[in-house]
């Protein structure tokens, strides 16, 4: 029994929490991710006054968030070289002064790549740099 328990725990430590050899989907789904850049530039408050865009990726291949001002809802879905997809995208229409709100939607929905990595996933439009995302917490936002 003890060889049993041992066999067990070993394997949970090898393979428990890890991220190492998630893929890509996996990784995407395990936390809400929040805008750390935009085209290259950090994102700040001034940009985002209503708060910082997130956005959470489903295991049904649905995406969710908050845009800094408007809470939408879409689709995605990824290919094994690293393409990725966001479309039908749909959002609330409150009003907000100030916000990049706009630009962030479309370059996630024009994006056409994404490196995705355990602490940062950065989508790209023909090889550029549009967005840069990081873990927000360690648990799944809700809207």
């Amino acid at each position: 029994m003890k060889k049993i328990i041992g066999i067990i725990a070993a394997a949970c430590i090898a393979g428990c929490g890890s991220t190492q050899g998630d893929t890509p989907q996996q990784t995407l789904t395990a936390t809400t991710w929040e805008l750390q850049s935009i085209q290259g530039k950090k994102a700040t408050t001034e940009d985002f006054a209503n708060g910082m865009p997130y956005i959470n990726f489903t295991a049904d291949y649905k995406v969710n968030g908050k845009g800094g001002c408007n809470s939408f809802n879409g689709t995605y879905n990824l290919n094994q070289e690293g393409g990725i997809n966001v479309s039908r995208l749909v959002s609330t229409k409150m009003y907000c002064k100030g916000v990049r709100e706009n630009d962030f939607l479309q370059l996630l929905e024009t994006s056409d790549a994404v490196d995705v990595d355990k602490d940062k996933i950065t989508l790209l439009k023909e090889t550029k740099e549009v967005l840069v995302l990081v873990p927000k917490n360690n648990k799944k936002e809700e809207l």
